[in-house]
């Protein structure tokens, strides 16, 4: 991992409340034409009444096309789940022809219980385990929990302990019934990737493009660690990564793993305490932790740190980057949009409207002004005015969000919409 900092000011004012943003950039190696690690990955498939017809059909057959995706040493296994679980493909290597007819055997059923699917995915991966292969579990659901384990108190603690013992959880809501903000957090707590999948015509996008991330895997559980020194009074930062606040006074960044030759953005604010004197100023400092998946598989640990100078503002700050401006506006409409997305469902379109409406001024000012990105907070603007609003309008800007704030695209819509900005 190759890390980067930079700043939108690297000078700052004597006897000043200031705000400094640092944006660091880590670039991941680029993955490895042949050598990888194995995959162990198990789909758990929801297959609930209201998967019944095309949903089921599409989303069973984008799993047999899964299959044929796989490496010599990679071992998939299915799952699938209504109120009850049943094992439809052990985990291991399977003929596509074969597996495919067996997948598409699967019949709609009853309730969810999107627990016990997981926690058979999960016993599978246990108990078939294999050393130093990546394991993951990829949910599918198109409902609300509603039978086992269904709050967000049970599920987290259960997803986050399946993590700590090596499995990771990605999460993909399957049409406009399902809970966004419980799948984001599970696969938060997973370390793992939440995707919208508007339609049937996207499900095999969706389990593509997962795959793919997972065999391109360079590095695994990817954090930074922020510790401010005492001229910071405030320290937060932009994104939306699972944070944990260390006994030291800092917070530690959760980043998941990192794929071939992507690039990780993390954006921290500090608010900084009035200075009696010019010279350098130690803000904080950034350390980063990894392990290697290729190559001599090893720990790694580098520390940054941030440093400005007080000094004469008006003599200019050749060291201040205009990209860090941008990264931060970008964050900032995620923040908008999240909020309207809260209002709209607390029935304050108004309000929700006013959010997005500041979100397209944002855009309109940047250098490169983002014409796809407000050619869509327009439409979401147009629904929000006439009262049009949907689950679907929902879901949408959930995962326009989250994918602004996260940095990896996380929306697959069914009808023709606007660029994703590369994310």
């Amino acid at each position: 991992m190759q890390p980067q900092l930079s700043f939108d000011r690297t000078i700052i004012a004597t006897r000043n409340d200031e705000i400094v943003n640092v944006l660091l950039e880590l670039t991941a190696p680029p993955a490895p034409a042949i050598e990888r690690k194995p995959l162990d990955v198990v789909l758990v498939l929801d297959r609930s009444g209201s998967m019944a017809g095309n949903p089921l059909q599409a989303v069973t057959k984008a799993a047999a096309q899964l299959l044929r995706l796989v490496g010599p040493e990679d071992r998939i296994g299915v799952v699938a789940f209504d109120n009850e679980v049943d094992l439809v493909l052990p985990l291991g290597q399977h003929d596509a022809v074969a597996a495919g007819r067996t997948l598409r055997a699967i019949q709609p059923g009853g309730s969810t219980n999107l627990s016990g699917g997981w926690l058979k995915g999960f016993e599978m991966l246990v108990a078939g385990g294999r050393e130093d292969v990546l394991r993951r579990i990829i949910v599918l659901t198109d409902g609300h929990a509603n039978a086992g384990l269904s709050s967000p108190d049970d599920l987290l603690p259960l997803i986050g302990s399946g993590q700590a013992k090596g499995v990771s959880t990605s999460c993909i809501g399957f049409g406009d019934g399902y809970d966004e903000t419980l799948l984001a957090g599970l696969a938060d707590a997973g370390r793992g990737n939440d995707y919208w999948c508007a339609g049937p015509d996207q499900a095999a996008a969706v389990f593509a493009d997962e795959f793919a991330g997972l065999a391109s895997v360079v590095a695994q559980n990817v954090s930074v660690e922020i510790t401010p020194t005492d001229a910071v009074a405030v320290a937060q930062v932009l994104n939306e990564f699972p944070i944990t606040d260390l006994a030291s006074g800092g917070v530690q960044v959760a980043l998941g793993d990192a794929y071939g030759s992507e690039t990780r953005k993390v954006v921290a604010r500090f608010n900084l305490r009035p200075l009696d004197a010019d010279g350098s100023v130690d803000v904080a400092t950034f350390t980063i932790r990894w392990a290697s998946t290729v190559g001599d598989v090893a720990l790694h640990t580098v520390t940054l740190p941030v440093m400005v100078t007080a000094g004469d503002v008006e003599a200019g700050d050749p060291g201040a980057d205009p990209r860090v401006t941008e990264e931060v506006l970008v964050l900032e409409v995620a923040k908008n949009r999240r909020a309207a997305r809260e209002a709209a469902e607390a029935g304050d379109f108004e309000g929700a409207s006013s959010l997005l409406r500041a979100s397209v001024q944002v855009f309109a000012c940047m250098a490169a002004p983002m014409s796809g990105e407000i050619d869509d907070l327009q439409l979401d603007i147009q629904r929000l005015d006439s009262r049009m609003w949907d689950a679907k309008s929902s879901k949408k800007l959930h995962a326009r969000s989250r994918s602004a704030s996260r940095g990896r695209k996380s929306n697959y819509e069914d009808t023709p919409g606007t660029p994703d900005q590369g994310l």
